[in-house]
């Protein structure tokens, strides 16, 4: 049996793409509202204690009588009163406070702060809301809203859309925002090896007049396909600017990376990687007299285990998390003083397989592979019941959610005859009657190792595993540039899934990919481009569904849970979820554990 089974189309050019591995270890982060990343069920650190039976989980709200079109939170909990103690009596609303040092604990540490050269997961959007205005944002229903723009205008019913800018902005260094600062941001995203991926494919070839200076406050978009609703696209990283001469000094300096300079309520006043980084208030806030900001500090610990900083903000040391680690929502639900925000319908934990590499080349293995996963004890062993089962990429509560697409898994009874008819036409690829696969994930983890041997004994009826543990950056390189059987992640989720088309079109299959398992589907890419295209929420509810039936029909992905993304923050933290932008509109409060801080405030 050979450790690493690669097919043909894969083997050639092996050395060039090595080349690349420095370059694309970042790659995975959430960059254009998706959260695409190694599961984090497999977290290098996460606690692995496994109950015997499903942990009680609070009930959440009840469901709108009308299905969501956006995965907004879904549950708020406070400690419950001790057993026989009486409930008490909500206290009147806190007065706002002015002052203070909020400190917060993350999962992981960022490679750099810069939106246009580094790549931002949740630990990064973090650090980095505060300090940058996005351009746009969501509102609590899930709509797209201007926030550093004025205004956003479609051109040629969307062909291209113009932004402006609001006037009176200024940086932390006191130059003014301008458009030239947005077009120098654009083709700094555009220079990056890594964050270019999730640019380039919206735009033409020629990138000369992807983005056109109209006036000094005013930009043009054209990209390349025609969009109902574009300014979503620049609510993430791509839409934080930082000023041109900033940006060069940069390109030239990527030490200047650690410390960004953005528009934002607050600034960076000291940054220690693996230990902490330092916000201070910007005291030339451009919005200050329309938005109160009550802290003085935020400080950002990188706290890997993340049971341990759970444990620390019931302790009162840290003031807020977030998490989706099962272990760290169960501390967190059975702290006293201590209240959680859940979100179980923004991104799925799962398994993907690569279809330019043997075996999975072959729908019959990618099927049985799928027959034989024990999603059932997955749910119940590692999510501990804190995260429901997916049959999908869409929660149930969500109208884009399909209930007749039921994913096959826990059937290995049908995973037999598959196995032994492939082995009869690729014996090479099989060794006692099995067929011969890797599972690769993240490490040094005992989560990871845990997760792993679940996986492995229901596979291994059917198929030889040998198992690959890398660092997290080395995972990320080897999937991206295809260099894996079948592994386990997290992604999918965005508040509108037309964020999410990156991950499963054609056009991002490439030398490095972001399409993972390499699956192209000329008719699922016309149908993806019409849903982009229009406002008719019925012709897109119907194209996602069609979307849903066809990736499982492929069987590329091994779906196993929606994932619980937790803010979990001791009960003198107040207003986590009433941040407003700079015109007054509440925020969508936790979007794939993204939150904003610039409002919260210290009771």
């Amino acid at each position: 049996m050979t450790a690493r089974p690669v097919h043909k189309r894969c083997a050639s050019g092996l050395a060039a793409l090595l080349a690349f591995t420095l370059v694309a270890a970042a790659c995975g982060g959430g960059d254009d509202g998706g959260e695409a990343q190694p599961s984090q069920a497999v977290e290098t650190t996460e606690t692995a204690a496994v109950a015997a039976e499903p942990a009680e989980a609070p009930i959440p709200a009840e469901p709108d009588d009308e299905p969501l079109v956006a995965p907004v939170d879904t549950t708020t909990t406070t400690t419950p009163p001790e057993d026989g103690e009486a409930a008490v009596e909500a206290p009147a609303e806190p007065e706002p406070q002015f002052g203070g040092t909020l400190k917060v604990a993350v999962e992981a540490e960022s490679d750099g702060l810069n939106p246009a050269a580094n790549n931002f997961a949740v630990s990064a959007y973090v650090m980095t809301y505060p300090v940058f205005d996005p351009v746009a944002y969501w509102n609590t229903q899930g709509q797209w809203i201007p926030y550093l723009a004025e205004s956003f205008t479609p051109i040629d019913d969307g062909h291209s859309w113009q932004m402006k800018l609001r006037e009176g902005v200024r940086f932390h260094d006191g130059t003014p925002l301008g458009a030239d600062d947005v077009i120098a941001t654009f083709n700094a995203q555009l220079a990056d090896p890594i964050v270019s991926l999730a640019v380039r494919p919206y735009y033409p070839e020629d990138l000369s007049q992807a983005l056109v200076r109209i006036d000094d406050l005013t930009v043009q978009f054209n990209p390349v396909d025609q969009f109902a609703f574009f300014p979503q696209f620049i609510t993430s990283q791509l839409g934080m600017i930082a000023p041109s001469e900033w940006l060069a000094a940069a390109a030239d300096d990527p030490n200047l990376n650690q410390y960004p300079v953005g528009t934002g309520p607050f600034m960076i006043e000291s940054r220690t990687q693996d230990e902490v980084t330092v916000l201070v208030r910007n005291p030339d806030y451009w919005a200050a007299d329309i938005t109160d900001i009550y802290l003085d500090r935020i400080e950002v610990y990188p706290i890997t285990d993340t049971v341990i900083a759970a444990e620390r903000v019931a302790a009162g040391d840290i003031d807020l998390m977030v998490t989706s680690n099962s272990d760290a929502i169960l501390t967190l639900r059975d702290s006293e003083g201590v209240q959680t925000i859940e979100n179980v319908r923004s991104s799925e934990d799962f398994a993907m397989m690569n279809i330019e590499m043997a075996p999975f080349d072959d729908i019959r293995a990618r099927k049985a592979l799928t027959h034989a996963t024990d999603r059932d004890a997955y749910v119940a062993l590692i999510r501990q019941g804190v995260s429901p089962p997916a049959d999908t990429m869409f929660h149930p509560d969500l109208i884009w959610h399909n209930p007749d697409v039921k994913q096959e898994s826990n059937m290995p009874e049908l995973a037999g005859p598959l196995v032994d008819a492939y082995c009869a036409d690729f014996p090479d690829d099989c060794s006692g009657g099995k067929i011969n696969i890797e599972l690769q994930y993240s490490g040094p983890s005992v989560a990871q190792t845990r997760i792993a041997e679940l996986l492995i004994d229901s596979w291994d009826p059917f198929f030889n595993v040998t198992e690959q543990e890398l660092l997290q950056d080395d995972h990320i390189t080897e999937v991206a540039l295809g260099f894996y059987n079948v592994v386990t992640w997290r992604q999918f989720g965005a508040v509108d899934p037309d964020n999410d088309v990156l991950w499963i079109e054609c056009r991002s299959i490439s030398f490095i990919s972001l399409n993972w398992p390499r699956d192209c589907s000329p008719e699922r890419d016309a149908l993806m481009y019409e849903q982009r295209a229009t406002n008719d929420l019925d012709r897109r509810v119907e194209i996602w569904h069609w979307i849903q039936q066809d990736l499982k029909d492929s069987y590329t992905y091994i779906f196993f849970n929606h994932a619980n993304w937790t803010i979990g923050a001791g009960d003198h933290v107040q207003n986590i979820c009433g941040q407003t932008s700079p015109d007054g509109v509440e925020l969508f409060c936790n979007n794939q554990g993204r939150v904003q801080l610039h409002q919260v405030w210290l009771s």
